[in-house]
């Protein structure tokens, strides 16, 4: 029997992944002017846009996990373990695989032709796009990288969602979670990441490359169970969405207090070895502060389910497999004619929207064959008001 909490689609976690998914489209057509370095970076960057990415920055991922461990559970259901592997790889490898070698090269093309490091077309170029592993090489996952995490987590994580959802797993976090809304234990979660941003972050490597980033890999397998929990437990959803306000302020002050003592007049802050404990600390409440203020707003006023809704949720992933090869095509162009920071990141957010949505509408929605590609059902969804319980998403 599935959790009674993940019986049905849930309006707040699907509003929750359209809003992050959305603003992760609008972060990385702010990357090029950000000041940080990129796939493609403008020698101009604007400094206010950076600490608004900056700020997106303490929370934009963790959302994105948290939600993604939730949807774990949603569509894990009541199927055997084998069904819901077959469905992953599915879902998650194939789309990957697909992106890889059709998503991605344009963007390695448009990188290498930018930086000097290659001069020809397209067509001349590709013969070269699987040449080496990125950055010294062609093949990369660029974006994809999270698709590679969830699917390898959701599998290393599997017995832990299998036992969340049978009858002993289900009384065990409904306690859980009673537990923690009565006596505010879940902020609890703040120590794991606190002791990954310590003792991990400064011995990983090859972030988002999966291998060796053991930062990346525990804090975000922690942030899909943590997913799971918080939207496996109605008590504490509750508890939320009472203290919504508190987390809020909690986010305010602690972020203001990471800005003043380590952000403030940097591009890339450097942690001295010293500074390392309570910055932990204090990115870690911040982070955990943010998600519970969100995750509490949303739970008490986005519950209703427009047919927008709907047409959002099946879209999303696929927008999130295109939008970034659309990003860079257009922060190419822009920076061909010297587009000024504020013109060229608002005309780059236009761009890649509406170029994403061209595509998906005229070029994955409609096509069975291709729809799986984009980890979409091979069949149509068109028209529907709502969509099955097991919808394609993260």
């Amino acid at each position: 029997m599935p959790p009674v909490a993940f019986a049905s689609r849930r309006a707040d976690l699907d509003w929750l992944r359209v809003i992050a998914f959305g603003l992760l489209i609008l972060y990385h057509a702010g990357m090029a002017w950000s000041g940080w370095s990129w796939h493609i970076t403008s020698p101009d960057s604007w400094e206010g846009l950076r600490e608004a990415m900056r700020f997106l920055n303490r929370w934009r991922m963790p959302l994105i996990f948290v939600v993604s461990g939730a949807a774990i559970m949603l569509a894990l259901g009541d199927r055997t373990p084998r069904a819901f592997v077959v469905d992953r790889l599915k879902r998650l490898l194939l789309p990957l695989a697909f992106g890889m070698v059709v998503i991605v090269p344009p963007q390695v093309y448009l990188e290498r032709l930018y930086r000097g490091q290659f001069s020809g077309s397209f067509l001349q170029w590709l013969p070269h796009a699987f040449e080496g592993v990125y950055p010294n090489g062609n093949l990369s996952w660029h974006h994809l990288w999270f698709v590679a995490y969830v699917l390898v987590l959701t599998l290393v994580l599997l017995p832990i969602f299998l036992w969340a959802r049978s009858e002993p797993g289900q009384r065990a976090v409904a306690q859980a979670g009673r537990n923690a809304a009565r006596f505010g234990l879940q902020w609890a979660m703040v120590l794991p990441l606190a002791a990954s941003t310590l003792w991990l972050a400064p011995i990983s490597h090859n972030i988002n490359g999966l291998v060796g980033d053991w930062y990346g890999v525990v804090s975000y397998g922690a942030l899909l169970l943590y997913g799971a929990f918080l939207f496996g437990s109605s008590d504490l959803l509750q508890a939320l969405q009472r203290q919504r306000l508190f987390s809020l302020a909690v986010g305010i002050a602690t972020y203001a207090a990471l800005h003043l003592g380590y952000f403030e007049g940097t591009v890339r802050p450097v942690i001295p070895p010293t500074a390392r404990p309570l910055f932990a600390l204090l990115s870690a409440i911040n982070v955990m502060a943010w998600l519970f203020a969100i995750i509490g707003f949303a739970h008490r006023y986005l519950t209703r389910r427009p047919a927008l809704l709907s047409e959002a949720t099946e879209a999303v992933y696929p927008f999130y497999l295109v939008h970034q090869t659309v990003t860079v095509v257009a922060v190419w162009a822009l920076l061909q004619i010297g587009a000024p920071p504020l013109l060229g990141f608002i005309t780059a957010v236009v761009a890649t929207f509406a170029g994403t949505w061209l595509i998906y509408a005229g070029l994955v929605r409609p096509w069975r064959w291709i729809r799986p590609l984009f980890g979409m059902k091979p069949g149509s969804l068109v028209g529907r008001r709502t969509l099955p319980r097991r919808a394609a998403g993260l």
